[in-house]
């Protein structure tokens, strides 16, 4: 993946043809997502303290690290195909709505402290990043989270 750097914001392109998969304010740190002009998706993550949970557009996971075991609790083939709320949804109704209304409508991304709990119903804090990955178009591909355990 090429990251090229320019005032305050990062370009994400495919490292084969250049084309542009994503614009962020800060650098998303290990995660490579090869466009579809190019053929299958490819994606990476290697980071070893931040869970990291890749979701569709309507918030379906498609991917998580081997951290969200660790964390949350649950096995990586009992996240895919669902939804995050299975570890979290211990915040307020509005709360959601706001984050959704953020992320989904007007395509930013988020930093917030949230209470999740764990398989076993233990409780924990975390950090959570969510970004919208977007194509050429402005229209959402992606959402990335990253949690960072505080509890």
């Amino acid at each position: 993946m090429k990251i090229k750097e320019s005032e305050a914001k990062v370009d994400i392109r495919c490292k084969s043809c250049g084309k542009l998969l994503a614009k962020h304010k800060k650098d998303i740190k290990n995660f490579e997502v090869k466009c579809i002009r190019c053929g299958t998706l490819n994606i990476i993550f290697s980071d070893n303290k931040d869970q990291m949970v890749l979701t569709d557009p309507d918030g379906t996971i498609l991917y998580a690290n081997e951290l969200l075991e660790f964390i949350t609790g649950y096995k990586i083939s009992e996240v895919i195909g669902k939804k995050p709320s299975l570890w979290g949804g211990l915040m307020s109704k509005e709360f959601y709505n706001e984050m959704w209304r953020t992320i989904k409508e007007e395509r930013k991304s988020i930093q917030v402290t949230v209470m999740n709990k764990r398989k076993n119903g233990e409780k924990y804090e975390a950090l959570l990043r969510i970004s919208p990955i977007l194509d050429t178009e402005g229209n959402i591909k992606f959402f990335i989270g990253i949690e960072t355990l505080i509890t």
